[in-house]
């Protein structure tokens, strides 16, 4: 069946818009794909500062907690220690007071007797309980400092761990967030890049599908063309007896010029 026209440019125009509506399917596949990375990424980005961030704020937050509550703790050591030194120096001077006080009161060369030996004893005592306060304070005083020196270290170097360790923690976690991250982007970005080579295998497929059917098209209405000035004409009668058809294709009037029709 002859192919016209207008059956060519309807071809034509079918086949023209299938494949715009595929270059644009293509097109927004890959659109999306690409905006789909580019959030997946920055939101990965965006969680590994806000856990790090929050690591390091807790961290602080806990060394602040401990070293004061170590300071608190030491204070209190110094002001018990300083407090037990100034009662037992209070005590040795009220016992001298009261045996000044009963020598005093004594009579006689016995009382004086008694308030030189008692002057004595008091004496030996008072020079025994400051020497024992001092002793007894130098010795806590001392030994207060030496264990608040050493809780102090401990407590900074504590400190000093937990902090390094959180640091260490918040590193590791947006170091793994962001490469998780990565990985998940890359893994989509190559299924995208794989659905869309696909596609573009298909619309060059559905392409060159379009333009062999418009090649043919174009043959058949050449051919077509090309065909029709070439049709035999009709008989339609002698122009005498014996003589030549009026109408004739030249192949029957050679036919009859040899006397072969």
């Amino acid at each position: 069946m002859p192919v016209g026209n207008g059956q060519a440019a309807a071809g034509f125009n079918t086949v023209f818009t299938a494949g715009a509506a595929a270059a644009g399917l293509a097109t927004g596949f890959l659109a999306a794909a690409f905006l789909g990375a580019a959030a997946f990424g920055a939101a990965g980005l965006a969680a590994a500062a806000f856990l790090g961030t929050v690591a390091f704020l807790a961290a602080g937050l806990a060394a602040a907690a401990f070293l004061g509550a170590a300071a608190f703790l030491a204070t209190g050591l110094a002001a018990a220690t300083f407090l037990g030194a100034a009662a037992f120096l209070a005590t040795g001077l009220a016992a001298a007071a009261f045996l000044g006080a009963a020598a005093f009161l004594a009579t006689g060369l016995a009382a004086a007797a008694f308030l030189g030996a008692a002057a004595f004893f008091a004496t030996a005592f008072f020079a025994t309980g400051l020497a024992a306060t001092a002793f007894l304070g130098a010795t806590a005083f001392f030994a207060a400092g030496l264990a608040a020196a050493a809780f102090l270290g401990a407590a900074a170097f504590f400190a000093t761990a937990f902090f390094a360790t959180g640091l260490a923690a918040a590193a590791f976690l947006g170091a793994t967030a962001f490469f998780a991250a990565g990985l998940a982007a890359a893994a989509f970005l190559g299924a995208a890049a794989g659905f869309l080579a696909g596609a573009a295998f298909l619309a060059a497929g559905f392409a060159a599908g379009f333009f062999v059917a418009v090649a043919i098209l174009f043959l058949l209405h050449v051919m077509e063309k090309i065909k029709l000035p070439r049709l035999e004409t009709l008989l339609m009668h002698r122009d005498e007896s014996g003589g030549l058809f009026i109408g004739a294709s030249m192949l029957i009037v050679c036919a009859n010029e040899f006397g072969t029709s």
